[in-house]
């Protein structure tokens, strides 16, 4: 084995090719759907549609996530639908870089992972954001610079008065992270890429977020937010009451 290793590690296009497949044939596995197959006898599941809070407007997602099996078949299958999909790229990724050390191969296996995740072929290019495998990756390539960067996005989501800063702000941070803590420009390269597959599989749900906000004028507080993504809406109560955006606007509003 270690023989086989050695030979094929300076082979460029071979490793890329490998590692490449690798990754994308792991996050080809819809946990998703296969839960909901294993529960419901198919793989259809309903988009996400919801009220939006204080109107009469619907949110509509067609998004297949970990975040959706919890709003269809319940919390614990949604937690149980995010480890599976953080373990089907993670796994792969750490076995690639165990197996080959001399050069970070195993982004490209990562990167791949989410990228089949995100846009399945076989469900027209219909997956999930991709928050999952990335953040399995993650933990495997460089743990505590995920725990740093997201107790730095905390403190932003604290300064802006925003729950999407608090969520979303360290796969951002993590580009600029990863350029000091590597000082290698794949592990940039890579980190910019995971943000692109990640956004842009959100794209129609910020659109849609912003329509509301913006062309519908209505008005949410953080707590509406946090408790609507479902990250809890005492949160979103924090942040509307103490963020230092909160403050400096009662502080004029009193003025």
């Amino acid at each position: 084995m270690n023989d086989f290793i050695l030979n094929i590690q300076d082979k460029t296009w071979l490793m890329v090719i490998l590692c490449s497949v690798a990754g994308y044939l792991a996050g080809s596995i819809s946990f998703a759907r296969l839960i909901n197959f294993i529960l419901k006898d198919t793989t259809h599941i309903d988009s996400w549609a919801e009220p939006v809070p204080h109107s009469d407007e619907k949110f509509e997602s067609d998004l297949v996530s970990a975040t959706l099996v919890a709003k269809r078949l319940g919390a614990r299958y949604g937690c149980l639908t995010s480890l599976l999909d953080m373990a089907k790229v993670a796994l792969p990724t750490l076995l690639v870089m165990l197996a080959f050390k001399e050069q970070p191969w195993f982004l490209l296996t990562s990167f791949f992972g989410v990228l089949r995740h995100n846009f399945p072929v076989w469900y027209h290019f219909v997956g999930g954001r991709g928050e999952s495998p990335i953040l399995g990756s993650l933990i495997v390539i460089n743990w505590y610079g995920l725990l740093l960067m997201n107790l730095a996005g905390i403190v932003l989501g604290f300064i802006t008065g925003s729950v999407l800063v608090v969520r979303w702000s360290g796969y951002i941070l993590l580009i600029f992270w990863f350029w000091f803590h590597f000082h290698n420009i794949w592990y940039v390269v890579f980190m910019i890429g995971v943000n692109l597959l990640f956004w842009l599989s959100m794209r129609n749900d910020l659109k849609k977020y912003l329509d509301l906000k913006n062309n519908k004028g209505l008005s949410f507080s953080e707590e509406d937010v946090s408790g609507f993504i479902m990250m809890g809406k005492g949160l979103g109560r924090a942040l509307d009451k103490y963020s230092i955006y909160a403050l400096i606007k009662k502080a004029l509003k009193h003025h």
